[in-house]
């Protein structure tokens, strides 16, 4: 989304609402024009005027399209020389004399204050300065003066208006700057966030897709279950060498979830009904993680169901999708798998729920087992609706303009309000009703200053507040002399559309709408009902009631501007923010792939490419230990990328269950409490007991020694004499000591030694 003239990105945000919000406004001046200046013009002068009235008219549509549909100020001058123009017709029409000047004034009157919501203060400026001075001196000059002097000095309360405008703005624009500030601030935090999770979630499917290859290729090899001339080894050896290579370049966007599928059954020997659309395109990692979490739960049934068939449903589409993958083997119990088995609970629940899918295992012993793969894609529609950083920048921006339209309505009810309560206060029939009347509306303010201090809302109070603004408003209507509703001495006209739109401020623009029409009824109601209307005195309050409305409608266009402003500046910057992590996570994940191959290529890759030749024999003791060190080393690099309290022993453990698989006898001893190790030094300190493991016999025993100043993990077992690489990590010595086919190997940190 594209900033304005330099500003930032909620500033051309905010003059674009400007422009929309000044045209509606514009455009919904032309109703009362329309209805006011024919009814009110003189006998003879009704051609003439509608002629004006016509004209008026079609300049404001096309100014408002302007607004709408243009770009900067340029036209401003134009509508000045407009308006200027209108009023000339002044002489022609005979306005001042038949006192139908009011419609005029209301064109003035928002055209002015509109001009402050989309140009700067060089231009607004002396555009509201030169809308009202032509008017008012030609007005002068009509004679307006001698006529009604209210006709001239009216439409000089159009430049108090404008100064309020432009404040506001100018108010808004600032707060504004500090809400984006903030959200920025907010969103740049939740992107780091963001990134390292996308990181390390990428960094699990890594290992998760090393889990379901080449550890388990080799660790099948280094537990000796690989007879040679296995017909399925080579092509496994070769999938498993291209699924590492394709881990370390780029990853396309779509991928076509069936074809993934199809390739499977080939993989793990298995007879599969497979039932499927022709293709069914999805995003990459989506379609990889469900074909890889349906291949892990083929793998499975062809290791543990004892049966070699298996049917794989797949239904539904791009945005919904279930994959059913079924066989009647021998089932288990989902509850007593070991935790250092990670097939179902990494490879299949996880990897589901990263892609943002689910898995459900149904099975029993002698009852077959279902695994249930079901996707959705992501609904970002309401995203953003309990969004934090939105809230924050909402809040910021509506208690701004909450303080802004209380001091407005301070100074109109006790600057303007007040002075006339008590200027006329004899001449009311029930002056203690007006005074209650009035001390009511100050309460509301009062209130509503309490709230703003405390960062409270109306909440609940807000439909008994409006309730009690409306009755007060018809108190005061009610105490007035005859004749005198919309006058100079009803200050409830105009007063209590303030204490209304305070309440309601923080809803959406209908509720102000709402309030104001039911003021009007109020007053309108009296006004009919009550006193007994006259063609002048309905012209009269239809004039006035324009007037009275437009300041607080000035305000309440302004919450909303505010509240669209907040959600798309905040929108705005997430998208930002979002495809920022999004390549940053691509160009991280990109570069940890080919850092994790290349440390693959010193031992996995070898092994791998002679099982794919055939130049390295399955049945081959050395070849049999070095699959079972390079499995042991993979568990325990699925093991670093877990969460645990501590991870020293979690990935000694995941060593272990190497050994426990050959069938060797393992104890583990921990004794003290030790500094959690960085995961280099840990890599060092279980180096040697890794290869201790998966080479012992059938004997190993695994000691950790800890204190917050020296940790110890030695292995004593029956693998011979082994070559343990030297320690990489500062602060880490290893000793070995061999003695016939019992070796004992420790590995020392000291803390203070690492840098």
């Amino acid at each position: 989304m594209a900033t304005l003239r330099g500003w930032g990105l909620a500033e051309g945000l905010l003059e674009g609402y400007g422009r929309k919000y000044a045209s509606a406004v514009r455009l919904a001046t032309l109703v009362p024009i329309c209805l006011i200046a024919p009814f009110r013009a003189a006998p003879g002068q009704l051609m003439s005027t509608l002629v004006v009235v016509v004209a008026a008219a079609g300049w404001t549509c096309w100014f408002a399209w302007w607004l709408r549909n243009g770009r900067g100020s340029a036209l401003v001058a134009l509508d000045v020389a407009v308006m200027n123009g209108l009023f000339c017709t002044v002489f022609w029409t005979g306005a001042v004399d038949s006192l139908n000047t009011g419609w005029l004034r209301l064109l003035v009157d928002f055209a002015v204050v509109t001009y402050q919501w989309y140009t700067p203060l060089r231009v607004g400026a002396p555009a509201a300065v030169g809308a009202v001075a032509g008017p008012v001196a030609i007005l002068l000059a009509a004679g307006a003066w001698e006529v009604d002097s209210s006709l001239a000095t009216g439409i000089l309360l159009a430049l108090p208006g404008a100064t309020v405008g432009r404040v506001a703005w100018i108010f808004m624009n600032r707060t504004a700057r500090r809400a984006e500030a903030l959200a920025r601030e907010a969103l740049r935090a939740r992107g780091e966030a963001l990134l390292a999770a996308g990181v390390r979630a990428e960094e699990r499917e890594q290992v998760n897709s090393l889990h379901d290859t080449a550890a388990t290729t080799l660790l099948m090899v280094g537990l000796g279950q690989v007879r040679s001339g296995a017909g399925w080894l080579a092509p496994q050896a070769r999938r498993d060498l291209a699924r590492l290579r394709e881990a370390a370049g780029r990853t396309p966007e779509e991928a076509d979830l069936v074809e993934l599928l199809r390739a499977v059954p080939a993989l793990t020997h298995l007879a599969v009904d497979f039932d499927a659309p022709d293709r069914l395109r999805l995003p990459y990692e989506a379609a990889r993680a469900i074909s890889d979490a349906a291949g892990e739960a083929l793998a499975n049934v062809r290791r543990h169901s004892g049966t070699g068939r298996a049917t794989v449903r797949l239904s539904g589409d791009a945005r919904a999708l279930r994959l059913d993958v079924a066989d009647d083997g021998r089932g288990f119990d989902p509850d007593g798998v070991p935790g250092t088995r990670r097939g179902l609970r990494e490879s299949v629940h996880a990897r589901m729920e990263r892609a943002g899918g689910t898995a459900t295992i149904t099975s029993a012993p002698g009852q077959g087992t279902r695994v249930r793969l079901e996707w959705r894609s992501a609904d970002r529609s309401g995203a953003a609706q309990d969004d934090p950083v939105e809230a924050s920048a909402q809040a910021r921006l509506g208690r701004g303009l909450r303080i802004t339209t209380l001091f407005v309505a301070l100074a109109a009810v006790f600057g303007i309000a007040l002075p006339t309560v008590i200027r006329y206060l004899p001449t009311y029939e029930a002056p203690a009703a007006q005074l209650g009347a009035f001390a009511m509306i100050g309460v509301v303010l009062l209130a509503e200053a309490v709230l703003i201090v405390r960062g409270r809302s109306w909440g609940r109070w807000r439909g008994p507040v409006i309730a009690v603004v409306l009755a007060v408003s018809l108190v005061s209507y009610v105490s007035l002399p005859d004749g005198r509703t919309s006058t100079g001495e009803d200050w409830m006209f105009a007063a209590a559309t303030w204490p209304g739109l305070i309440v309601v401020l923080d809803r959406p623009l209908r509720s102000a709408l709402t309030f104001m029409a039911a003021h009007e009824l109020v007053a309108l109601f009296h006004l009919v009902v009550l006193e007994g209307s006259t063609f002048l005195t309905l012209a009269r309050f239809a004039t006035g009631s324009v007037t009275v409305i437009g300041y607080p409608l000035f305000l309440a266009v302004l919450a909303t501007v505010l509240r669209d402003l907040g959600a798309a500046a905040v929108a705005a910057r997430r998208e930002i923010e979002q495809v920022r992590v999004a390549d940053a996570v691509a160009g991280e994940s990109h570069r940890r792939r080919q850092q994790r191959f290349a440390e693959l290529s010193g031992s996995t890759v070898p092994l791998l490419e002679g099982l794919a030749d055939g130049s390295l024999d399955p049945q081959d003791p050395q070849v049999q230990r070095r699959s079972a060190i390079e499995a042991a080393r993979m568990r325990r690099l699925f093991a670093e990328a877990d969460e645990s309290a501590d991870p020293l022993l979690h990935e000694l453990r995941h060593c272990i269950d190497v050994a426990d698989r050959k069938g060797v006898v393992v104890e583990l001893d921990t004794r003290g409490q030790w500094p959690t190790p960085p995961v280099p030094v840990r890599r060092d300190l279980t180096e040697a007991v890794l290869v201790g493991l998966a080479t012992a016999a059938t004997r190993a025993r695994v000691t950790v020694l800890g204190t917050p100043a020296l940790v110890s993990v030695s292995v004593v077992a029956d693998c011979g004499a082994v070559d343990v690489p030297p320690p990489a990590a500062p602060g880490v010595q290893v000793e070995t000591l061999t003695s016939g086919d019992t070796a004992w190997m420790e590995a020392q940190w000291q803390p203070a030694a690492s840098p």
